[in-house]
């Protein structure tokens, strides 16, 4: 096998370097092979990525991250930067976060949900991509994007009020939680990559507010 790709584990993630030299196709089918090899090996982890050796557009970003959530079981939480400091403060919440989630019966949704679908549960839920626009996702519990949100949520459908929506990324949109709505205009990036502030949205003071995501923030939260 040539090493056009090498990934390379690291505490809560695995730092993936490419091949400046070859075309993006040839980088897709190693690593394809590559993690089909090691499905195993990592199992069903929760995984930040960090990119090496050349620069990736947005596109290309979730072409790979498809294509690992596709070969594996992993669950990429985000896609690092070069700002550590952030990214470990990220990280930490995040990983507390999905944690404490998991034991809140959850459930999990793997792709995004596009414009005339709507997800129902009545529990919390992780959407494994993008919510798009004409895309709804309904929760008694709380919503966890791990993506974009160009659509509509409401989570605590069931009235509520103590529930919360996470996004990696809020493009405007409105967004429900019990009997409260408000119109969010917040526009972050769409990973965490120096660009973007994963945010929090919940109900404080009887109207919606969006705070970044850290381990304060989710603490103060009933989750």
């Amino acid at each position: 096998m040539n090493n056009t790709v090498m990934i390379k584990s690291f505490k809560n993630g695995i730092n993936i370097k490419l091949d400046p030299d070859v075309s993006f196709d040839v980088i897709l089918s190693e690593l394809e092979e590559k993690l089909k090899a090691s499905a195993k090996f990592f199992g069903d982890a929760r995984l930040v990525i960090s990119f090496e050796g050349r620069e990736l557009t947005d596109d290309e970003e979730r072409s790979i991250v498809d294509l690992i959530t596709g070969c594996t079981d992993v669950v990429v939480t985000c896609i690092a930067g070069m700002d550590e400091q952030r990214e470990i403060q990220y990280i930490k919440a995040a990983n507390g976060f999905l944690e404490n989630s998991r034991t809140n019966a959850g459930r999990f949704y793997k792709g995004s949900v596009k414009a005339g679908e709507t997800i129902e549960t009545d529990s919390s839920i992780i959407i494994l991509g993008d919510v798009n626009n004409g895309g709804a996702v309904n929760a008694s519990g709380n919503i966890i994007i791990l993506g974009t949100l160009y659509g509509h949520v409401h989570a605590g459908c069931f009235g509520d009020a103590s529930r919360f929506v996470v996004a990696l990324d809020i493009k405007p949109t409105r967004v429900r939680i019990a009997d409260f709505s408000e119109m969010l205009s917040q526009k972050t990036g769409m990973f965490l990559k120096n660009r973007a502030v994963p945010k929090i949205i919940f109900v404080k003071d009887d109207r919606i507010c969006a705070q970044p995501v850290n381990a304060d923030t989710i603490d103060s939260l009933p989750v």
